[in-house]
């Protein structure tokens, strides 16, 4: 307790061993005898509760045992509501504070992972992932220098650093002469971190470079697999540190997402010499056809699959929304990748199998599989149709109503409507499907079923290969299809002729 005077009055002296027991008699004054000062604390908290008789808490590194401290001060008041005393708590919280700031980092490295993690998926370029890798990890290990080495033959080469001069852009070992002792080096192989720590001073070999910039601690990581690494990525600092578990790992994270836009970079350098060769070979297309459907399809899908659970499980509301957006593209990515799967495959189809067949159950079939989505946007379907129109069909022809009523529900507005009619024009049979969307000018009518190729739809996209499988599939039939203007207002009428059974 400390009074008026700021002298201490009373306190438990028996349970403070930093304070010599000299110091303890009479009334010590309380910035002398616990804050190792001459003159009062500037601000005074002790003045400040005895001017306004609230309570203050406040954190102070204390200079009795350099511990971080939380001091509460709480007023006494007397009959009279005078403050007459001050009680001053104090309470080490130097454990919460440590750990406050293992979290802290740990937030921080987790953050800098992600959003280079963010550019990598966003294809930003390689040279300018690294130098912003570099960056992100020296500020945020508040280190002076970070670089990636790429290992070409016998040598390592610099390709992105940071704190390094032009002459440091390639690394070599030498004897150590003994002027600047390494204090510790942390090496990490991929499964356990090795740690030296020099404390009998012995000269530590070799790395003369770093000797040489006065740096005393560091540590390498791999980038890429170990029987083939791309290079390394090395963090040094001139000042004694000992580099933690949680420091290693993040830049291992770091060095993996560099790793896998490697990957990345390399896939799509491949992709683009098969899209080279797709173009003269047909058995190249029907091992583009085994890419897509397994080494590309089957990795999509398990992103589906964990975005969805992670979609469910987060509560953050912007994390949500990039996850979202991750989803949203990745069912992109997986309806092209089946989309081109099953042209690839028709486009190496010459001759197929018909049977007599009635096409309204098959049209009646597909209008089901539509019906929850035509629902939800309040879209009012009309089919008209003969009784019966047998014709000479193969199973394939379902996709081709898929694709064109899939069509006209995306271009269809809100509480829209569609209409499917069927009619006997001679010996063939015609299935039309109108929608009342934005229309397709003339001059991409032409054009619309060419694989790869789409007329302005605004915000509606697609992988512009619904249209060629239709004509494909029709091809394959005989028959022919076509595109018109709604007469009956904006929209257009796709329609398909197939031959009828005799």
């Amino acid at each position: 307790m400390i009074d008026r005077d700021l002298k201490i009055v009373t306190s438990n002296w028996k349970d403070c061993d930093s304070i010599p027991a000299n110091e303890k008699q009479g009334h010590p004054y309380c910035y002398n005898c616990l804050m190792k000062r001459s003159t009062p604390c500037e601000p005074c908290h002790l003045l400040e509760v005895f001017t306004t008789g609230k309570c203050k808490r406040f954190e102070i590194e204390d200079p009795l045992d350099n511990k971080t401290k939380l001091v509460e001060l709480s007023p006494v008041f007397d009959d009279y509501g005078n403050v007459t005393m001050v009680v001053r708590h104090s309470k080490d919280i130097s454990e919460r504070k440590s750990v406050e700031r293992v979290l802290q980092m740990r937030e921080k490295q987790q953050a800098a992972v992600a959003k280079l993690g963010q550019d990598g998926l966003a294809g930003a370029d390689l040279d300018t992932l690294m130098l912003e890798s570099v960056i992100l990890v020296a500020q945020t290990l508040d280190v002076e220098y970070c670089r990636i080495m790429k290992h070409e033959d016998s040598n390592s080469v610099m390709i992105a650093g940071v704190g390094w001069g032009e002459e440091c852009h390639s690394d070599s070992e030498t004897e150590n002469d003994g002027k600047n002792i390494i204090f510790c080096y942390t090496l990490y192989s991929g499964e356990r971190a090795i740690v030296h720590e020099n404390k009998t001073q012995k000269k530590f070999s070799g790395l003369s470079l770093l000797k040489d910039h006065g740096m005393v601690s560091g540590m390498d990581v791999l980038i890429g697999c170990k029987d083939k690494p791309f290079g390394t990525m090395n963090v040094h600092t001139t000042q004694k540190r000992m580099f933690t578990e949680d420091d290693i790992h993040f830049v291992q994270s770091v060095a993996n997402v560099l790793a896998e836009s490697l990957s990345r970079k390399e896939t799509e350098e491949n992709l683009k010499e098969y899209a080279k060769e797709l173009e003269d070979a047909n058995y190249l297309k029907v091992l583009f056809t085994d890419i897509l459907t397994h080494d590309l399809l089957n990795p999509a899908n398990i992103i589906r699959g964990f975005t969805e659970e992670l979609i469910i499980l987060e509560d953050d509301s912007g994390k949500k929304k990039l996850l979202n957006k991750v989803h949203k593209n990745n069912e992109k990515l997986i309806e092209m990748m089946k989309s081109a799967a099953k042209f690839i495959k028709l486009e190496s189809v010459d001759d197929i199998r018909f049977e007599e067949q009635d096409i309204v159950p098959i049209l009646e079939k597909v209008i089901r599989n539509f019906g929850p989505e035509m629902n939800k946007m309040d879209i009012e379907l009309d089919f008209k149709s003969a009784r019966e129109c047998p014709s000479l069909i193969n199973p394939l022809i379902e996709e081709v109503f898929l694709n064109l009523l899939s069509n006209a529900i995306k271009f269809s507005p809100p509480k829209g409507k569609i209409t499917i009619d069927i009619s006997d024009i001679g010996d063939e049979c015609r299935i039309q499907i109108t929608d009342f969307g934005p229309g397709i000018s003339n001059e991409d009518k032409p054009r619309i079923f060419e694989r790869f190729k789409q007329a302005d739809k605004g915000s509606v996209k697609g992988s512009g290969l619904g249209l060629a499988i239709v004509k494909r599939i029709v091809d394959l039939h005989k028959g022919n299809v076509g595109v018109d203007d709604n007469p009956l207002g904006s929209g257009s009428i796709f329609w398909v002729n197939l031959k009828k059974a005799l």
